[in-house]
């Protein structure tokens, strides 16, 4: 199955048109529920929707809750995955419109609550448990107060199929927000500016990445194997040296810059103090001054070194450590997004 082919199942069943103020038939919903399905089991349509969820990764803006990486022309309907770090959850939060939640890899929990009398009584007043393991797809029709949590000890990623009227207010409903529900929010200008939220998109773009290429090795398939030379551009070098590791190339004829990390942001101040037996890595920020990283004393010269320089050479590193010493290093800066590889030059 191909994505195109997903979107001719809405359009078949007669999903309202964007901007048309109706609701899907719940039949209709069921329907396409049960088609999401069978395509989320289909690795030509897991692979064809992380080629598209890459492309949208490649936007350095910092965006809340899912992010669609595709709209369905015509009907507005919304595709987006869901990353899930153990542990990870959104908090309780509200669907006012029918959604479509699917889990492709891994396993997450989904409680819900009782609408109604969570309102009537201010509290969180608990419903059902779902377990859900891959492949398991459900949905809300009705309004809805749920929370997904990842209780495992790997990454999920989930696939959430969603109404472009989910969010919109009803026409009679409860007066009063529950203030204990996950509020929708946007992201200020200003915050947008701040040379500190690149550093978040680039942290979060690299740990989804490489979640992206985990599931992409796993499959094998020609395509998989074409998307994940898609990751190649958007990935740290930790993430790249694993698909080549997986995919069993060599290094040989890997580039020189892949040695050269830059500021992912060229106004990102960074300094470094001392903290006993370790060493800080310090970055300010619209908030304050962050204590991004801490580094053992033996690594002082090197994290002074790093605070000053916009980009170095990773070999050459200050201090008496090995070349793997530097290499962790090096991962570590790129992993918290504070220094990208050289070889993603043309995001800098």
């Amino acid at each position: 199955m191909k994505l195109d082919d997903l979107c001719e199942v809405f359009e078949a069943l007669q999903f309202p048109g964007l901007g048309a103020h109706a609701h899907p038939e719940r039949t209709s919903v069921l329907d396409a529920r049960s088609a999401v399905g069978s395509a989320v089991v289909d690795e030509e349509f897991l692979v064809e929707c992380i080629s598209w969820e890459l492309r949208r990764l490649e936007d350095d803006h910092l965006k809340h809750g899912l992010v669609p990486f595709f709209i369905v022309p015509g009907l507005g309907v919304k595709f987006a995955f869901g990353y899930w770090p153990p542990g990870g959850t959104p908090g309780p939060h509200e669907h006012l419109a029918w959604t479509i939640t699917a889990v492709c890899r891994n396993y997450l929990e989904v409680r819900t609550y009782d609408r109604e009398q969570t309102y009537l009584r201010r509290e969180l007043v608990p419903k059902n448990c779902f377990p859900a393991s891959a492949g398991r797809v459900g949905f809300i029709y009705e309004p809805c107060i749920h929370e997904p949590r990842n209780t495992s000890r790997d990454w999920s990623l989930s696939l959430h199929v969603i109404s472009p009227r989910d969010g919109e207010p009803l026409l009679v409903d409860y007066e009063e927000p529950l203030p204990f529900l996950t509020p929708r929010r946007g992201v200020p200008s200003a915050v947008q500016k701040d040379p500190y939220t690149r550093v978040i998109v680039a942290r979060f773009r690299r740990r989804f990445v490489h979640q992206l290429a985990r599931i992409l090795a796993s499959m094998g398939t020609p395509q998989a194997t074409q998307v994940l030379d898609q990751c190649n551009g958007l990935a740290s070098s930790e993430t790249r040296r694993f698909i080549n590791t997986t995919q069993k190339r060599g290094r040989s004829d890997a580039p020189e810059s892949q040695w050269f990390l830059a500021r992912t942001h060229k106004d990102l101040p960074l300094s470094h103090r001392d903290k006993g037996d370790e060493v800080a890595l310090v970055v300010e920020t619209a908030r304050g001054r962050i204590e991004e990283l801490l580094f053992s004393k033996e690594t002082r010269d090197a994290i002074a070194f790093v605070s000053r320089e916009q980009t170095f050479d990773v070999r050459t590193l200050p201090g008496n450590l090995s070349i793997e010493n530097k290499t962790r290093i090096a991962d570590v800066l790129e992993e918290t997004g504070l220094f990208t590889s050289m070889l993603q030059t043309g995001r800098n």
